[in-house]
């Protein structure tokens, strides 16, 4: 029974993986990008793509279908409605993104470090959450060119919806 389900997911994972289609050479660049920039801090420090990276921030697979022009008004806004300024009854104030309930645990990822830490506090341990106001996504200040900025876009429209259509920086304009 073990062999039949092991060969039933390995030939749907060979099936799954025989309809993406081959990543281009501006995907590849932007993949190079969202693992490994010296721009400040990759992508991958909060963010999974492909299996890889962090599960910290967003599922980026979810923006992927959207054009290139939705998905730089998200990569660049300086905040994340996400993002919530959490105080713990130890006094400490963390910019923390929720990622689950467990009956009285709330896990998030404690933002104030890099990468960020994930952390399951009670609900005695939280005293307050509120909007966080001040915390700002990293892209905001990366300082990539309008180019590299393509290339990521490409990237996360390829690695999570099989996009291959080269993005123009035209593309991502208002």
């Amino acid at each position: 029974m073990r062999v039949a389900a092991t060969f039933i997911m390995l030939t749907a994972a060979v099936a799954l993986w025989a309809q993406t289609p081959p990543i281009t050479a501006q995907a590849a660049r932007g993949k190079v990008l969202f693992f490994e920039t010296t721009k400040g801090q990759p992508c991958a420090t909060c963010h999974q793509m492909e299996g890889k990276g962090s599960e910290a921030g967003p599922d980026l697979k979810l923006i992927a279908a959207l054009s290139p022009k939705g998905i730089i008004m998200a990569v660049l806004s300086s905040r994340t409605a996400y993002m919530q300024e959490v105080k713990t009854a130890a006094g400490q104030t963390f910019p923390g993104l929720l990622k689950g309930q467990a009956g009285d645990v709330s896990t998030y990822y404690d933002f104030s470090t890099t990468p960020p830490t994930k952390r399951d506090l009670k609900k005695a341990e939280i005293t307050d959450t509120k909007d966080n106001a001040q915390w700002k996504h990293p892209p905001e200040s990366t300082g990539y060119s309008e180019d590299e900025l393509a290339d990521v876009i490409a990237y996360v429209r390829w690695a999570g919806k099989g996009h291959t259509t080269v993005v123009k920086p035209e593309d991502m304009k208002h």
